[in-house]
């Protein structure tokens, strides 16, 4: 059975109508590398980025390991005024564990871990200095506003062992923000091997292909390919990196067709939603899987037709 050819215009009325349904901003930036051919909805906006933006400071810390600033074998203790609530493990564990550099940047990509983050935004010198590793790279668009600051969990915490300042309520406002045309670009130059050099763009992208969530941009497809495997003729692969808090959801990445089809590096955001519930069924996850549909339609090379569960396409 061949496909059914999605074309630009039918992909670009199926965002509208997506957008057109949303409570909130809508936005995508998808770009074929191989073709150059592009699908984008309000790229050029600023978003928050949740959790995505973590796919920028791992490149910060890869690029202070180079420059001889640490070394990703060198170990960090993870300290009280560290843990961060939200996603990850470490918030749930005693102060004082040990791991390597390189281990935090595992668990801030795979499960998104707050407290791995704040450490390494720590090692990197603070905020400031991760926004001017953000600039010598090449995205000085991108803008974090501070560490995570969601409380950490009752569970490991001793008498006295998180200072008052760390259990406040956390700011306002987004922990970073970002246009999608810029985070597509920087997708781009990953697949490149530019980001840093081709050894820390490789390691990037080996970090992301095992990123754990799955439930936004490739939420609608009938198969992900494992990590470790090829992109198969039912099932594109994914290295990607997501973000979700209450009112948004985002998704940056590399899909990686099969049969020759290409790379597609994106990244899409549903942003101040009325829904900022964090479950699965929320507004935000099911417009970043809609948008992961378009997508995936767009440039599927075939043979056969879109590995995308019934309704999530786009009209012919």
């Amino acid at each position: 059975m061949e496909r059914q050819e999605v074309t630009e215009a039918a992909a670009r009325a199926a965002l509208a109508a997506v957008a057109g349904r949303a409570t909130g901003s809508v936005g995508l930036a998808a770009r074929h590398l191989e073709s150059g051919q592009t699908l984008t909805w309000n790229a050029g906006d600023q978003f928050g980025t949740a959790s995505m933006i973590k796919v920028a400071i791992f490149a910060a810390v890869l690029r202070r390991a180079k420059v001889g600033q640490f070394s990703l074998d060198d170990e960090a203790t993870v300290r009280a005024q560290d843990q961060a609530g939200g996603s990850g493990v470490l918030a749930e564990l005693r102060a004082g564990l040990r791991c390597t550099v390189s281990d935090l940047c595992t668990l801030m990509i795979v499960v998104s871990d707050n407290t791995a983050t704040n450490m390494l935004i720590s090692l990197c010198g603070g905020t400031r200095a991760v926004n001017d590793d953000f600039e010598a790279l090449g995205f000085g668009g991108f803008r974090l506003n501070r560490p995570v600051s969601i409380p950490p969990p009752p569970l490991a915490r001793a008498a006295g062992e998180h200072p008052e300042a760390v259990v406040s309520p956390a700011p306002s406002g987004p922990l970073a923000t970002v246009t999608l045309t810029d985070f597509c670009e920087l997708m781009a130059r990953l697949h490149a091997g530019t980001v840093v050099d081709a050894e820390a763009s490789g390691r990037m992208i080996d970090v992301m292909r095992y990123q754990q969530h799955q439930a936004l941009f490739p939420r609608a497809w009938l198969a992900v390919a494992a990590p470790m495997n090829p992109p198969g003729p039912d099932a594109p692969a994914l290295a990607h990196k997501t973000g979700y808090v209450g009112g948004t959801r985002t998704d940056a990445g590399l899909l990686f067709l099969p049969d020759g089809g290409g790379t597609v590096a994106y990244a899409a955001a549903a942003d101040g939603l009325a829904d900022r519930t964090m479950t699965a069924l929320s507004e935000g996850e099911e417009i970043i899987g809609r948008l992961g549909a378009i997508v995936l339609a767009r440039w599927w090379p075939g043979p056969g037709p879109v590995p995308v569960r019934d309704g999530w396409l786009p009209p012919a």
